[in-house]
């Protein structure tokens, strides 16, 4: 989720001292590639809370912004098709210049607390763009084990080395470095962890062999550190620990599924912010995927657990988004207009039960169940009072009808452009396909329906019908 401030650039503001918990950023973009520009940052990787400022470029292309800020702490601005990474603190006065038709030139950064930023833009351009995470994982199979540990620490020292002989390193702050290091010895971390599985991917090996002790670094790698929990190399590497633990150490016969394994081993492995963390992501992730009950169970007891507030509110929110649409509850109203030009709202259909298909002609997934559908809705066919109301989230209408008309696919057919959209945040719509069935009552009768290749669907759909 992500909070937007918008900011008028008046002339009085340049002439405002910047507030202690807040940071000011002014520059100017050469050679813009588009008319705005936005700072943000992660408040929360477990929810992936994020605060934002966009600003308008004026007539010269410059900018200024003011992004409130309670810590110092790693920020991103991204516009003209550039992203520089910033490190900010509060009541930092920076200028940044960078030119937006050349990803090559290191940004000119200036001002009041802005040696971190300006140290952080050439490091990004001149050694973290060389050795990209994704692209180093990709190499994998180029590398025996043994070679491949090798590269990673190479890269890691090539990295420190060229923060730390920088001639300014002595007057950085200690919280930049601090955070540097660690999301460059995590990055490490990371590298390692995740090659056995990107050799046997890139490489399209069936059987690699790592040699004896080759996991021994994670020893020190995994430790619950409250001080990390803000470095977003930490924060993954503890994840994809936990999937790999969960990978050897799970029972042949375990029937639990994924989330609730991730949420009860996080609970066992790890301890402090970095466990309620991840066991929020999967309370997340059940409420929203997956078993409706586990969802629940998860939360009640990560509640009962008394994890920080900031965590506790990330859980609270989701759960009460959830339960306005859990079984029982109204479906939210909506007037849409059809593939025909006529308006459609959903209580047009009160009386009759409604099968919500939220799709979109690009989501092979949706597709997937077109074929299904078809078949339901023949098997159904006496049945008068069931509704098929697909709602497509497609940008490109055009798209939309063409693949209502080159699939055949039968049923009322409405249209929002994206998943920004009111209806689609009403709905909680996370990805495509997600369906609802809506009761002859108007209440939503199940949050988490079969899909229509499911083997009980109809059983589903029949008890709907017979309420």
């Amino acid at each position: 989720m992500k909070k937007y401030f918008i900011i008028a650039l008046m002339a009085a503001l340049a002439a405002c001292s910047t507030p202690a918990d807040h940071t000011t950023i002014t520059g100017q973009v050469q050679n813009p590639q588009g008319e705005s520009i936005e700072i943000f940052y992660v408040t929360n990787l477990a929810s992936n809370d994020t605060e934002m400022v966009k600003v308008e470029l004026d007539e010269n292309n410059r900018f200024e912004a003011v992004l409130p800020l309670k810590d110092a702490r790693f920020v991103n601005l991204r516009g003209s098709q550039r992203l520089i990474p910033l490190f900010l603190e509060p009541g930092a006065e920076i200028n940044v210049v960078f030119d937006g038709s050349n990803r090559e030139s290191i940004p000119v950064i200036s001002g009041d607390k802005s040696l971190e930023s300006s140290l952080l833009a050439a490091y990004d351009i001149e050694i973290a763009s060389r050795y990209s995470y994704v692209l180093t994982l990709r190499e994998a199979a180029n590398y025996t084990p043994e070679e491949f540990v090798d590269h990673a620490w190479t890269i890691y020292e090539e990295k420190i080395s060229y923060l730390e002989s920088d001639h300014r390193y002595h007057e950085l702050s200690q919280t930049f470095i601090d955070g540097m290091h660690t999301n460059i010895l995590y990055d490490t971390y990371g590298l390692l962890l995740e090659y056995p599985a990107a050799a046997r991917r890139f490489g399209q090996q069936t059987e690699l062999i790592l040699p004896d002790g080759y996991f021994d670094f994670l020893e020190d790698a995994v430790v619950s550190n409250d001080n990390f929990v803000l470095s977003r190399p930490y924060f993954t590497f503890m994840v994809n620990y936990l999937r790999h633990h969960i990978a050897e150490n799970r029972a042949s016969d375990e029937i639990r599924p994924m989330t609730r394994l991730q949420f009860d081993f996080a609970r066992e492995l790890f301890t402090g912010e970095i466990r309620d963390m991840i066991m929020v992501q999967q309370v997340t992730s059940g409420l929203n995927f997956g078993s409706f009950q586990d969802g629940l169970d998860m939360y009640n007891e990560f509640v009962a657990m008394r994890p920080s507030e900031k965590l506790r509110k990330v859980a609270e929110k989701e759960y009460d988004i959830v339960m306005a649409l859990a079984p029982g509850q109204p479906a939210p109203e909506f007037t849409l207009t059809d593939i025909n030009g006529k308006e459609v709202s959903l209580s047009d259909f009160l009386g009759k039960v409604v099968y919500l298909d939220f799709w979109a002609s690009w989501c092979g997934p949706c597709m997937q169940q077109v074929p299904y559908a078809r078949e339901l809705k023949k098997r159904m066919a006496d049945q008068d009072d069931l509704v098929f109301l697909y709602i497509s989230v497609d940008t490109d209408q055009q798209a939309w009808r063409n693949k209502v008309a080159e699939e055949n696919i039968q049923g009322v057919h409405l249209n929002v452009s994206g998943f920004a959209q009111d209806v689609p945040q009403s709905y909680n719509l996370k990805g495509v396909p997600t369906f609802y069935i809506i009761g002859r009552d108007g209440l939503i009768f199940d949050n988490r329906p079969p899909r229509p290749s499911h083997a009980n669907i109809d059983e589903v759909m029949l008890a709907a019908l017979n309420q």
